[in-house]
């Protein structure tokens, strides 16, 4: 899925006049790694962001210009959804900064390590209500 830090890692990539092999040789990744990073196929972590960010000499936050929207949407996605009996037991009112990053972070997992984690959250959930 195309996003725009994808639209930015190409926009300034375009204006410094590099290649992705170049960009991907400079970060020491493999090339279609970096085409991946491009075409949305997956995202960079915020350690790759401030290489590439040190590569396109900016500010990492320009590569997240516009990001903050996409999440939003995402969100409202997520919350405009079929209701189910488990959707409605976790659901919120209000969406926080923090629980749209973790979306943001669980997004870019595999489907196994999602499982994992949603495994873990749903024990955590189960253990603190044990506690009450």
């Amino acid at each position: 899925m195309y996003s725009m830090i994808s639209y930015w890692l190409k926009y300034y990539r375009h204006e410094c006049g590099l290649t992705q092999q170049q960009v991907a040789d400079r970060l020491k990744i493999e090339r279609s790694t970096y085409t991946y990073y491009e075409t949305g196929k997956t995202k960079p972590d915020i350690n790759t962001l401030i290489k590439l960010a040190k590569v396109y000499n900016i500010s990492y936050t320009e590569l997240l210009k516009g990001v903050e929207e996409e999440l939003e949407e995402a969100v409202a996605d997520i919350h405009s959804g079929p209701a189910d009996e488990d959707s409605l037991k976790y659901r919120t009112h209000a969406t926080t900064k923090y629980e749209v990053e973790l979306l943001f972070v669980v997004r870019n997992l595999t489907p196994k390590q999602r499982k994992e984690v949603m495994n873990l959250a749903k024990k955590l959930v189960s253990d603190s209500e044990s506690e009450k």
